[in-house]
Order: structure tokens, then sequence, then C-alpha cells
């Protein structure tokens, strides 16, 4: 369990969280290395009921070393970030969700389909045609990872209806 957030009217309820998850184009997703180094790398994702995928090459490299040594990750991930100025004070809007959980690598072949179909209807929903070739293309050299969600945090502060946004 992680702490309350210290701007509790900030907080979002976990439907709210998840649609921040669905929103944002990309998570940063934090594990640790084999000598305790945090490691944070950003990459892109879909969801699927509690579960967040990633995709890789088969051949891993330090992400799936990390991920294989120790289970824990964190994915964090915003949108809607802007910068703006009220009352003689810069200040940021944003919505912000952070998922905790445990990673795995996907081997069942139908879950493992999914969540690239998943992947793949977020980052390029006009090729959906394309998507079995593409499989049968890269499936072979492809990884999917899963986060299973554990906790789920979300965090927002709206634009203020004072500030211009023309």
């Amino acid at each position: 369990t992680h702490r309350p957030l210290r701007r509790a009217d900030r907080a979002l309820s976990r439907d709210e969280a998840l649609a921040v998850l669905d929103d944002a184009p990309f998570a940063t997703v934090a594990t640790v290395d084999e000598d305790g180094m945090p490691y944070n790398v950003p990459l892109s994702f879909a969801r699927r009921g509690d579960t967040l995928y990633f995709h890789s090459t088969r051949e891993g490299g330090l992400k799936a070393d990390c991920f294989r040594r120790d289970i824990r990750a964190c994915a964090t991930a915003g949108t809607g970030v802007r910068v703006f100025f009220e009352d003689g004070d810069f200040s940021t809007s944003y919505r912000s969700a952070m998922a905790f959980g445990r990673m795995r690598e996907v081997d069942d072949p139908a879950e493992f389909k999914h969540a690239l179909v998943a992947l793949c209807m977020k980052l390029v929903p006009a090729h959906k045609h394309d998507i079995g070739h593409a499989m049968e293309m890269e499936g072979p050299n492809t990884a999917v990872w899963a986060l299973d969600i554990d906790e789920l945090t979300g965090k927002a502060r709206p634009l203020p209806a004072s500030v211009d946004t023309s």
C-alpha cells in the first residue's frame, strides 16, 4: 500500500484513472536493474481490464531482464498537461495515473494475440485491416509483457475557468 495523496482534493476515481491510462499515448514503466538502480522506460501500451500490455522484441534487453528479475513495477501516464499563469503564479493542469503491479511475460497464444490487437487498435486504428498480416510477419519476433494492476491511483488539476485559453 502506498501513502495517501497529499492533495486528496485532486484524487481521481478508479474509473477516471483508467480513463487517463486509456487516453495516454505512452507510459513510463519503472523497475530496478540488477544493482538496484532505478530503471524507467517510456513504452507504448494498451489496457484490457486490469492489465496493461507492452510489446518488445523477443531478444528483450535490459527492460526484459529487469522484468524477469523483479516482477514489481509501476507504470505512470499523464494527459492534458498545460502550463498556465494565474494570479501572478505559474502552475500546471494535468491528469495522471499510476498503476502498481507485477510484470509477466505473456505466453498464452490467445492473450498474446488480444494484447497485440489492442496495442494496434490504440496506436494505429486506421490500419486495423493490416493487423493480421503484421502479426504473421512480426509475431515470432515479438514479446508481450503484461502489468497486472494491484493498485491504481490517479490525480488531476483541471485548468481553472478563469484562465484564458485563446
